[in-house]
C-alpha cells in the first residue's frame, strides 16, 4: 500500500532499524503487509549489503550506501545494538 507522498525528504523517508542480526533499511511511504517495505539489509556477521529488490528509489539508495559503508569500515569494532548496552562484533 502506497502512502501519500508527504513533503519528506529522502532522510525522513527511510527507516534504518538496528537489529540483533543486522541493520535494516526500509521505506516510511510504502507499506507490505502492515510493515514498512523493506529495501535493504546489513547483517553483521558478513558485513555484505543485501537488497531486497531492485526498485529501491536511487536518492533513498544512495543514503543506504553511504551508511552501510560507515559500518563497513568499522569491522573489528564492537558496535551497540540495545539501549541496554548489548554489542556484536563487527564482520565476525
Amino acid at each position: 500500500m502506497k502512502r501519500p507522498q508527504n513533503k519528506l525528504n529522502s532522510k525522513e523517508r527511510l527507516f534504518i532499524g538496528v537489529y540483533p542480526g543486522g541493520i535494516v533499511y526500509a521505506d516510511r511511504f510504502i507499506e507490505v503487509q502492515g510493515d514498512y517495505k523493506r529495501l535493504a539489509f546489513l547483517p553483521y556477521h558478513s558485513l555484505l549489503l543485501e537488497w531486497a529488490s531492485n526498485d529501491c528509489p536511487s536518492d533513498v539508495r544512495h543514503i543506504i550506501e553511504n551508511d552501510a559503508a560507515k559500518i563497513v569500515a568499522m569491522r573489528g569494532q564492537y558496535y551497540p545494538v540495545s539501549a541496554s548496552g548489548q554489542t556484536v562484533l563487527l564482520g565476525a
